[in-house]
């Protein structure tokens, strides 16, 4: 003789929807993290391109010491194009004769973009980059 369990205790141990359940409870993390990487990644991958394009378009001051840093920030805007805003990136160009006969250039960026992680927070961060060229 079997004894079958009352209707109600049935309906507590039925696991059919469980999957649904967990997966409702994992995505939104696992989403979270996968996207929050991909920004991180984004933003490390864009600060290394604002620093390239900062030495790289400073060795034209090596070439002429005249350069403006109106030359200067053009120049490194240009090799910013469609990867990194221009407007989030700030050039600056100083003369620095501290050193007695060797004076230097030094130019400097100051990148500021935006991290949004989905579900968390966004923050505003300020990466700077800088590189010194002899006169």
């Amino acid at each position: 003789m079997s004894v079958r369990a009352p209707r109600w205790l049935r309906a507590v141990k039925d696991d059919g929807g469980a999957t649904a359940v967990e997966m409702a409870l994992v995505l939104p993390v696992f989403l979270t993290l996968l996207l929050g990487g991909f920004q991180v990644a984004w933003v490390m991958h864009s600060a290394a391109t604002v620093r390239w394009s900062l030495e790289s378009s400073s060795r034209m001051l090596m070439l002429n010491p005249a350069t403006t840093e109106d030359q200067l920030r053009t120049a490194v805007a240009t090799k910013l194009a469609g990867l990194v805003n221009p407007n989030d990136v700030t050039v600056t160009l100083v003369a620095d004769n501290s050193t007695a006969g060797a004076p230097v250039l030094r130019a400097s960026s100051d990148y500021r973009p935006t991290l949004v992680i989905p579900l968390v927070s966004s923050w505003n961060l300020d990466l700077k980059a800088s590189t010194v060229v002899p006169q």
